[in-house]
């Protein structure tokens, strides 16, 4: 028998009330959210997120009623995460190069969200008697935690990529619209060419792609729409007929998926060299915000770009550090040129 299938039949033995199992509770609430009318990618978060609870449980506890489920539980599974579980548990090319253990609060609270929208379920339709979501409280996390590139850090990133290749230029092109749109990783990379108005310099964040399932024009700059359509242009001449309307592809005409975008931003990083922030795909909109609103940008229209309907949230992405402080003074103060 294979550690896979010994795991799986593992899973079952987790008994609850009503003799089924604990993905039953977990299937009905899924379907719920799906006739709700959740987003696939919001509702493949609660998939994982319910696996690594379930992979908790098996480890932890052989059989548990779901009667018998306490806050308590809930809590030590919450511990686990902050301490015990592997930084890079799943993750498809870290996980067997890095033993460091212990989730960050922000992603322990992503998680314990999704756990608390499942518990809430189960309480409302009768299945739980207790809410034990609200006995489950959030971690406190530090709002200046959020990173973002110096501009000499982005002109080392944006000078990683050989343009003299495909894949290289693709690249270019990624990394470029990134930092002037702010998009998500996911809005970029779901882009095609009916997206983008190079009249209008502006791209179509299509309802179906965006987070909050609200679609918005995104303004881009000449340089970047100069890009998109050169990018155009190199994938018709790469892939003839076969070539498909996304505009970010691999070298088999394939889309080009997460996990590839973030490798690529990896590799970039290492021959950029960049050292004191993470170097990921959200980085760049952090970069984006950030440098948007030390450029003169306002508030208000950086929230409409970035597609969020809350303020508050905005206002993360553009955390200032002291030096930032004191340039913006240098610049600002009254006593200027007295």
């Amino acid at each position: 028998m294979t550690q896979a299938t010994a795991t799986r039949e593992r899973l079952t033995s987790v008994v609850v009330s009503m003799h089924h199992s604990l993905d039953y509770y977990f299937n009905v609430f899924l379907r719920a959210k799906q006739t709700e009318g959740l987003k696939p990618r919001t509702l493949n978060d609660h998939k994982s997120h319910y696996r690594y609870l379930q992979r908790w449980l098996i480890e932890r506890y052989s059989t548990l009623k779901l009667d018998e489920l306490t806050a308590d539980h809930v809590r030590q599974y919450v511990q686990h995460m902050l301490s015990e579980q592997h930084l890079y548990a799943s993750h498809p090319t870290l996980q067997n190069h890095n033993t460091a253990k212990g989730l960050s609060p922000a992603t322990v609270n992503i998680r314990t969200r999704t756990l608390k929208c499942f518990l809430r379920f189960l309480h409302t339709e009768g299945y739980l008697s207790t809410d034990l979501a609200s006995r489950v409280k959030l971690k406190k996390v530090k709002e200046d935690t959020i990173g973002a590139f110096t501009m000499e850090q982005v002109l080392q990133l944006l000078s990683a990529p050989s343009q003299r290749e495909y894949v290289g230029f693709r690249d270019y092109v990624l990394l470029t619209l990134l930092l002037d749109t702010g998009l998500r990783i996911n809005e970029a990379l779901s882009l095609n060419i009916d997206d983008l108005n190079i009249v209008n310099k502006t791209i179509t964040v299509r309802a179906t792609v965006a987070k909050n399932g609200t679609s918005r024009v995104v303004p881009v700059t000449k340089r970047t729409v100069e890009l998109l359509a050169a990018l155009i242009q190199e994938n018709q001449k790469q892939f003839g007929k076969r070539y498909p309307s996304t505009l970010f592809l691999l070298n088999s005409g394939k889309p080009l998926t997460y996990n590839q975008a973030y490798e690529r931003i990896r590799l970039h990083d290492d021959k950029a060299g960049i050292t004191g922030v993470r170097v990921s795909p959200h980085t760049f909109r952090h970069t984006f915000a950030k440098l948007y609103i030390k450029n003169g940008g306002d508030l208000f229209t950086l929230q409409k770009i970035l597609g969020h309907h809350d303020i508050s949230m905005v206002r993360k992405y553009v955390q200032m550090s002291q030096r930032d402080l004191q340039e913006q003074h240098e610049q600002s103060s009254p006593l200027v040129g007295v």
